[in-house]
């Protein structure tokens, strides 16, 4: 069987043909190094050069490792190295040997904490069937990937500088492979996507993508970026057995510590009230400390001079469904009946909150109280908090800006495909609608979804018609900037993207329709909700 050998700057690769699920042939080159391994002095450092290697380095498979991280399932185990800093290239055969194709970067979810680009989580299947070249990258996550001290020996975002890195590799050596450094479009899902939104503001980034899809998460999402980072670092060192207060002390401290062990301890560190609310310890920053800043400046401001590229951004209809590991009314109680936490992040102004409080009671709950009937409210309260108000705010301020086109989608598909909800979740709680990440199930083929059906989705079904449109539009949008540029037997509705005189939106159903939100309510100050939207 033939192995193709292609030449990037390290030196020559040798790939592998194999075999997708949907029928034909791809071409993977697995674990390919964009950057040092961040070992020893290099932990908590801003990515180095990759080395170059002589003779013929086989990508047959993945190298190294996941980053390190706290496994969930099936059993409960830090796994992965810090040895992580590698990519894959997956090429369909049809493109092999051709040139200028589009690009299409895949960047993992997990918090921030976990999850990795391998193709033991994400396999290419359903995209190579599409025409384009998929990369799927590594990078470092939880403390090790974003401790911020405040101080240039350690100053936060590390992870996403990875992202920069592997982009920049990209750019660099993705035409050796067929495909065209100047269409290269950025997606991922959850914390991938958030990561995705931030590359489009940091000006590390400027250049290196064309395009973006934000699956489930944006740099405004309450749980996208983390305060209070240097609390946070000096008490990790404290729990370690450090309790020094001096910054490079402490980082060379931390250096000595075994990698799993800063993992193990990392959950425990939950410095402010929003960190406890979103339970995500070490994440993006403010890092203006750094030599080379990835976020030099708040958000806001950075949102002012963000890429003006095309975007498509959304949400699943009923997201927090996948968060909703204990339905017991003791824990419904216990979580939601005070609101205040909640509400808190946004204002502590007791008058404000006070009446935060009432308007939420209001609209989602009736002001009933919490018992397993509210479960439906929940969900729309807490899927509308954490993703779809965040995302429908920036839609609204994208679309007024005239730049380039924005698409909204809401993804409402309840199918009969394994989901990542339906693994992580161990009650009997009704699939009353699309739980976070259910998109991704007919966009990529995850090998821990298909261990009692690897088969995909069969033809004539709802659930392959379903996976048809959905990767028809997403790299319709990769190849050109436009979703929906022609109607096809898959794609039957043209997708408008929002405009200032119409807030149009794809609801991508059994049979995607689009809509268009007229009723945006201010219904909690400045968290905008539109009634008309909610589809609970």
């Amino acid at each position: 069987m033939e192995r193709p050998v292609v030449t990037v700057k390290q030196g020559k690769l040798q790939g592998i043909f194999e075999d997708n699920v949907l029928g034909s042939r791809y071409l993977a080159f697995k674990g390919i190094p964009f950057a040092a391994p961040p070992l020893g002095d290099l932990r908590f450092k801003d990515p180095e050069p990759p080395a170059s290697w002589e003779g013929i380095r086989d990508a047959s498979k993945n190298a190294g490792d996941v980053s390190v991280q706290l496994q969930t399932l099936p059993t409960l185990a830090i796994i992965g190295s810090e040895d992580c800093l590698y990519l894959n290239v997956y090429i369909p055969y049809n493109l092999y040997r051709t040139s200028r194709n589009p690009i299409m970067v895949w960047i993992h979810g997990g918090a921030y904490l976990m999850g990795n680009g391998n193709d033991t989580a994400v396999r290419p299947d359903y995209l190579m069937a599409k025409d384009v070249i998929l990369v799927s990258i590594n990078y470092r996550v939880g403390a090790l990937g974003f401790l911020n001290i405040g101080h240039e020996v350690a100053s936060g975002n590390q992870g996403l500088k990875d992202q920069v890195a592997a982009l920049k590799w990209i750019k660099e050596n993705i035409e050796i492979f067929g495909g065209d450094p100047n269409n290269i479009t950025v997606f991922g899902v959850s914390a991938g996507s958030s990561s995705a939104h931030l590359l489009t503001l940091s000006p590390l980034s400027k250049g290196l993508f064309n395009k973006v899809i934000l699956q489930s998460g944006i740099a405004t999402c309450l749980w996208a970026q983390v305060e209070e980072a240097e609390a946070s670092a000096f008490e990790l060192a404290s729990m370690l057995g450090n309790d020094s207060k001096d910054p490079v002390e402490v980082v060379n401290f931390l250096k000595t510590i075994p990698a799993h062990k800063i993992v193990g301890q990392q959950f425990q560190v939950l410095i402010s009230e929003k960190s406890r609310i979103t339970k995500i310890p070490f994440g993006p920053t403010i890092d203006e400390k750094a030599k080379e800043p990835f976020l030099p400046c708040p958000i806001s401001q950075l949102l002012d001079d963000d890429s003006d590229i095309p975007i498509i951004v959304g949400y699943t209809s009923h997201e927090y469904i996948m968060f909703l590991n204990d339905i017991s009314e003791e824990v419904l109680k216990t979580k939601f009946a005070n609101l205040d936490p909640f509400i808190k992040v946004f204002t502590k102004d007791p008058e404000k909150i006070t009446q935060l409080t009432e308007q939420v009671k209001q609209h989602y709950f009736h002001n009933k109280p919490i018992t397993k009937e509210s479960i439906p409210s929940i969900v729309q309260w807490m899927s509308d908090l954490y993703f779809c108000i965040p995302v429908n705010n920036f839609v609204n301020d994208q679309r007024k800006k005239k730049k380039a086109p924005i698409y909204l989608y809401n993804f409402s598909y309840v199918g009969n495909e394994m989901t990542s909800t339906k693994l992580m979740l161990n009650n009997d709680l009704p699939m009353i609608g699309a739980s976070h990440t259910d998109d991704v199930t007919y966009l990529l083929y995850k090998p821990k979804c298909k261990v009692d059906n690897p088969k995909p989705p069969a033809i004539g079904t709802k659930d392959r018609e379903v996976l048809e449109v959905l990767t028809k539009m997403w790299t319709n949008f990769a190849k050109t900037g436009n979703p929906t540029p022609i109607v096809d037997e898959h794609v039957t509705t043209i997708w408008l993207p929002a405009t200032a005189d119409s807030f149009n939106y794809l609801d991508i159903d059994s049979t995607p329709k689009l809509l268009t939100i007229t009723d945006y309510n201010n219904i909690l100050g400045d968290l905008e909700l539109q009634e008309s939207h909610s589809k609970y």
